[in-house]
């Protein structure tokens, strides 16, 4: 129980770090979509299409190794640090010299001096890696969530200022790098780790045989997600690729964040039971109720109010973005649930399982290509689909190792899925009713209220019994 206590304890503390963070992040968006162009997050879809992929694999998954370690020597630690130099070196020098080329296959000369600059990010690893490895081995949720905190913070006004500044994409490519040194400093600040790289790698082929599944399955993850930008930087248009780019960002933004703070937590508790699977099934159960709680009513929520939200806070001209943010935000929770599950089975030591979802889910990937056929909304329609198989996919691999069925997983999000897709109707029949009659600002304000209400009420009338009970989680 003290490990549920203290898993609990760092969620909630970690979570109003993350959500004074997520703010800023949200305004930061904001303000630069407003100032920049779908020409300008075209370029910087395609800048980091590829160099995204290998930004995953600068440590060869030696930070996960490091978490998951049931013991952890010096000498363990000079051998990942070796590694890590070795690997992030070689995909610097690897981007400085195909950059060129991938700048043909997009048929843009001008992202080859932008994937360059970025490469520099692999420089700044070699010094993140281990501090950051650390800091959730030792589950420092209070002192990690304050350097994200305050990275949000300078990164958000660092990128506003370029952007304000005229310097268009260039303002999202130096606030990368910019957010990149900061976090570097900022975990080296809570966890310092100065070691000699080691010459002898004796005993480390365990690590090493973890690191590398782990590494293939971030790769894996990360192909299926940057599939659709490659596909339609390739087939379609750079301002098409820069609407995909906006839609999505904004429609990730608040499950990144979400995300990223329960798989940095989930990592480094379940590591901490992986002799215990059934306990870690009670302990995944009762997370995907919580987060079934968030992410259901939040996107289809999102969903609902798109059509008064983008062109209110985006202005008019990203309204094309519209409808395919809608059906972005309906995939969102699935793959939100997938990461979750990868999560709680990597840390159990068992990512192999992971990797068999990986791959179905890329058998789909082709469905995108059919999508692409018919425009942006198009290969939307197709991410939605290959989202939901790729959650069939991983709830099969990776249920049974946890002493869960799928039937209590399903039923622990059902009351939240519900009461969401109700409320996404009633909001539907609400604009109906309230379009003409009211200002814009004032609907989406009508809108948003009468949404939690809807939800609430549903909550509240029909799933009472589990709606306390999740939320007791919170009080332990």
């Amino acid at each position: 129980m003290e490990l549920g206590q203290n898993v609990i304890k760092g969620l909630k503390l970690g979570a109003l770090l993350r959500l004074a963070a997520q703010i800023f992040t949200w305004l930061n968006t904001l303000f630069l979509i407003r100032l920049l162009t779908p020409d300008d997050y075209g370029l910087m879809a395609m800048t980091m299409a590829f160099i995204g992929i290998f930004a995953l694999m600068g440590d060869f998954g030696i930070g996960k190794a490091i978490i998951q370690a049931k013991e952890l020597s010096t000498t363990q630690l000079r051998q990942a640090f070796t590694v890590n130099i070795l690997s992030c070196l070689t995909f610097f020098a690897l981007f400085m010299t195909v950059a060129p080329a991938i700048a043909s296959f997009f048929d843009e000369p001008k992202i080859t001096i932008l994937i360059q600059t970025v490469a520099c990010q692999h420089l700044i690893m070699i010094f993140h890696t281990l501090p950051f490895a650390l800091s959730s081995r030792r589950m420092l949720f209070k002192e990690r969530e304050k350097v994200q905190f305050y990275t949000a913070v300078l990164t958000s006004v660092a990128t506003i200022a370029m952007a304000a500044a005229g310097l268009g994409v260039w303002a999202l490519i130096l606030g990368h790098l910019f957010m990149r040194l900061v976090l570097a400093i900022g975990y080296n600040l809570i966890a310092p780790c100065w070691v000699w790289p080691a010459l002898n790698f004796q005993g480390f082929a365990r690590m090493a045989g973890f690191s590398g599944i782990a590494t293939v399955n971030d790769v894996l993850r990360y192909f299926v997600n940057i599939f659709a930008s490659i596909g339609i930087g390739r087939l379609l248009t750079k301002v098409d690729l820069g609407v995909f780019s906006v839609a999505r960002n904004l429609a990730n933004l608040p499950s990144d964040k979400i995300g990223e703070l329960l798989n940095h937590l989930g990592l480094s508790s379940f590591a901490k039971l992986q002799n215990e699977p059934a306990t870690a099934g009670q302990y995944l159960h009762k997370s995907a109720q919580l987060a079934g709680l968030v992410l259901f009513p939040m996107y289809f929520g999102m969903c609902a109010v798109a059509p008064e939200l983008i062109p209110l806070v985006l202005s008019d001209k990203w309204s094309v973005a519209i409808v395919p943010f809608q059906i972005l935000c309906l995939a969102s929770p699935l793959r939100m649930l997938s990461e979750m599950l990868a999560t709680g089975i990597t840390a159990l030591g068992e990512p192999a399982r992971n990797t068999r979802a990986l791959l179905l889910t890329i058998v789909t990937l082709p469905l995108l290509l059919a999508g692409i056929q018919y425009g942006v909304k198009g290969a939307c329609w197709a991410w939605l689909a290959i989202n939901l198989i790729s959650f069939v996919c991983h709830l099969k691999f990776i249920l049974p190792i946890f002493v869960l069925r799928h039937s209590t997983f399903l039923k622990a999000l059902l009351p939240s899925l519900t009461g969401s897709i109700i409320m996404l109707a009633g909001l539907q029949l609400l604009r109906e009713h309230l379009t003409g009659e009211m200002h814009e600002a004032l609907l989406l304000i009508a809108m948003i209220m009468a949404g939690v209400v809807l939800f609430s009420a549903t909550q509240l009338l029909l799933f009472r019994r589990q709606l306390f009970t999740t939320l007791g989680y919170l009080r332990h």
